[in-house]
This record gives C-alpha cells, sequence and structure tokens, in this order.
C-alpha cells in the first residue's frame, strides 16, 4: 500500500518537465490591444468578452459582406481591418469603413475559429487541425502548423504563444513567431473552446466536464476541478481577479479560486467522501478550490461573460441573467424572448446576445433592461463584437454586418 502511495506521489510530482522544461517563447507578443480594438475570441486572453468602448445604438448598416454559408464565428477588429474566418474556406480582410475585401487567404478548408491579431500577424486555425499564421496587411503565409486533430476551439494569444485546443484533447501551445510546439497537454477529451491565460497559467475545459489549471513553463497540472455529472461545461473559462468563472449546461455558473492546487491522491479522497455523504456518514463534500456556485439560467449551450464587477450568462430558456462576481448572488434575470445562442458581449454599459429566432439584443448591464434590437435572417450564434464605434454581427444568414447609430 504505502509502494502504491508513493507512486502516486511521483506520478503527481511528475519531475520530467522539472528536468526536461518545454522551450520558451522567442517573443512576448500578445494580442492587439487598443480601446477602439477586438483583437481576438473574448477580446482579451482572460476571455472576458468585455470591451469599456460603448456599444452604438444600431439604427444603420453602413455594410454587410455575404459568404456563401452561413457565419459561425465573430470577426476581429484591428487598426481599421476586420478579420473573419468563413464557413466557405476562406479567411478575409475588410475595410472597417467600406467593407471592402483587401485580401483573401483560400485555405481549402471550413473554419470553426475566430482569428487572433497579433504584431503583424494574424493566427486562425481550420477544422481539420492546421493552425496558420498570415501576415495581416497582405494575407501571405508566415507558418503553420498541423496539430494532426480537428480543431473546433478559437486561439489565445498570450507573452508569445498561441493557445489552443484540439480533438486530440490536447491543448497545444505554439510559439507566436515560429509555429513550433512548446508543448501539449493532455485532457483526456476534445477541447472544443479556447483556454484563457493570465500570469503565467493556462485554464482549459474539456468535454470530459473537467476544468485544468496548467503552469505555462512547465506545462504541468497544477489544479483540477470536475464538474461533475451532467455539468459539462459550457464555453471558455475566464480569469478575473483571483478567480476563474465558467457555466455549465445545467445553467450553473461557478466561481473558483484560481490559486488553488490539487494534490496526490485528491481525486481518490473525494470519491469516498461522496460515496460516505450518500451512506450519511459526513456532510456533503466541498470540493478543493470551490469559491460558489449558482445555477442562473434554465441550461446553457454557450459560455458567460465578465464585466469588472458582474457576470453575464444566457439561457437555452431565453433568460439573460447577471451575478455579483464576488458572491453569486443573482442580480436580475430578463426574458429575450427566444433560446440564447451566442457568448454574452459586454461594451461599456450593454449587455448583448445572439438569439435563436436571428436577434442580437442589448440589455442595460445595470438594470437587465432591453433597450435594443436589431433583427437578421439567420441563427446568430458568433458574440457580437464592439470596435471602432461599430457593431459587427455575424449571422448564420451568410452576412457580416457592420452597424452603427445614425
Amino acid at each position: 500500500m504505502l509502494a502504491l502511495i508513493l507512486w502516486r506521489v511521483v506520478v503527481f510530482l511528475d519531475p520530467v518537465p522539472l528536468v526536461f522544461a518545454p522551450s520558451g517563447a522567442t517573443t512576448s507578443a500578445g494580442p492587439a490591444t487598443s480601446p477602439n480594438a477586438w483583437a481576438q475570441s473574448g477580446n482579451d486572453f482572460r476571455n472576458t468578452g468585455y470591451t469599456p468602448a460603448e456599444a452604438p445604438f444600431p439604427e444603420k448598416v453602413r455594410w454587410t459582406f455575404s459568404s456563401t454559408n452561413g457565419l459561425a464565428t465573430s470577426p476581429v477588429v484591428v487598426d481599421g481591418r476586420v478579420y473573419l474566418t468563413t464557413e466557405d474556406k476562406r479567411t478575409l480582410a475588410l475595410d472597417v469603413r467600406s467593407g471592402e475585401m483587401l485580401w483573401e487567404y483560400h485555405s481549402g478548408w471550413p473554419s470553426s475559429s475566430t482569428p487572433a491579431v497579433t504584431g503583424d500577424l494574424v493566427i486562425s486555425a481550420v477544422r481539420p487541425g492546421i493552425v496558420v499564421a498570415l501576415d495581416r496587411i497582405t494575407g501571405e503565409v508566415k507558418w503553420e502548423n498541423h496539430t494532426g486533430s480537428p480543431i473546433l476551439s478559437s486561439p489565445v494569444v498570450a507573452d508569445g504563444t498561441v493557445y489552443i485546443g484540439s480533438a486530440d484533447s490536447n491543448v497545444h501551445a505554439l510559439d507566436v513567431a515560429t509555429g513550433e510546439t512548446r508543448w501539449t497537454f493532455p485532457t483526456g477529451a476534445w477541447v472544443t473552446d479556447r483556454p484563457a491565460y493570465v500570469d503565467g497559467t493556462v485554464a482549459v475545459a474539456s468535454l470530459s466536464k473537467e476544468l485544468y489549471i496548467v503552469g505555462d513553463r512547465s506545462a504541468r497540472q497544477q489544479f483540477f476541478y470536475d464538474t461533475g455529472r451532467g455539468r459539462q461545461i459550457s464555453g471558455s473559462p475566464i480569469f478575473q481577479g483571483d478567480y476563474v468563472y465558467f457555466g455549465t449546461q445545467d445553467g450553473s455558473v461557478w466561481a473558483l479560486d484560481r490559486h488553488a492546487k490539487s494534490y496526490p491522491l485528491e481525486r481518490g479522497i473525494l470519491f469516498w467522501r461522496v460515496n460516505l455523504y450518500i451512506w450519511g456518514v459526513l456532510p456533503p463534500p466541498v470540493q478543493n478550490g470551490t469559491v460558489w456556485t449558482n445555477r442562473v439560467v434554465g441550461g446553457m449551450s454557450v459560455g458567460i461573460a465578465v464585466a469588472p464587477d458582474m457576470l453575464y450568462a444566457g439561457g437555452l430558456d431565453g433568460t439573460v441573467s447577471a451575478v455579483d462576481a464576488e458572491s453569486g448572488e443573482k442580480i436580475w434575470g430578463s426574458d429575450v424572448g427566444s433560446h440564447v445562442t451566442s457568448t454574452p458581449t459586454v461594451a461599456g454599459n450593454t449587455v448583448m446576445v445572439g438569439t435563436e429566432d436571428g436577434r442580437v439584443v442589448g440589455l442595460n448591464r445595470a438594470s437587465g433592461e432591453i433597450i435594443w434590437e436589431f433583427q437578421t435572417s439567420g441563427k446568430v450564434t458568433a458574440s457580437p463584437v464592439v470596435a471602432e464605434n461599430t457593431l459587427f454581427v455575424a449571422s448564420r444568414d451568410g452576412r457580416l454586418y457592420a452597424v452603427e447609430a445614425r
């Protein structure tokens, strides 16, 4: 028995990465940063989905861009250019004022990933598992990385590294300058949503209902959390302050201590504590790292957004809810009249969600009052984007709408 325990400790401590640490990034490049930009999915590498820029009241469609297939991903906007990946196998650059196409790259494969802009590069991914870096001015290919398995996740750029999930159950960390693989980390199930990054740590959720926090310099697990049966994580994790937040398919929002550590035999101990609780011997166990959890909507198929003091979640029951980020208390809930099909975006004082009936609904983020709606001809599954005084809406009707106030 002692030998088994010692073996488990050795496996947990995993001394190999300490001796053979993965290579460091060759640059410290991060996403493009500007008050008027939206440089990657979730806007920042913490995945907040927040910008201080106010959303314009959508009164006038300045231009539309049409694709031959429905649009499933959000655009990104940097320095007067809009970058978009499409189901008809292209990555595009458009002029932000006119919608004129500046260049297009034909990948030969559809994409389910929002691109990321860093320095002179646009990083995109296509479904068969190829990550591509393009010159953001010309569209010229700078590097490619073939991961070998399908990719549905969007890339996240931070501290010289591209982080992206894959159907091979791994998170891949690629050098942003060269495209070389720095490390991979196995999660045990598909990773279909983007990771989050802060202070040298990466949070990733897998389809196995588990959340991992991994050290970037060691590529080692620092923390593990099991959400439990029937609670698959929806969307991407978010770092904010001392917490990591996420939603689950049962409509719950969770806050965990991002500094928590997992220890040898912890899973086995939790298993037996749960069983002893079922038998009435112990009180309900609280998993290490739990700060709070609260069921706030009636089922969830998308992620959440985080403003400085509040979380926002959209439900399959048509409810959008605001939750106090510190306490987990539900502050308000509003009915938008249709399934919420996009992860919320928070722009200034407005929360925006896409719906199954083709609308983007804007709500006052303090009160939950619906203040405007914008109608498209298809379901909206891509998060709305606000940048350069414009609202960008990608719809399953195949159009990208650039919308502004009169």
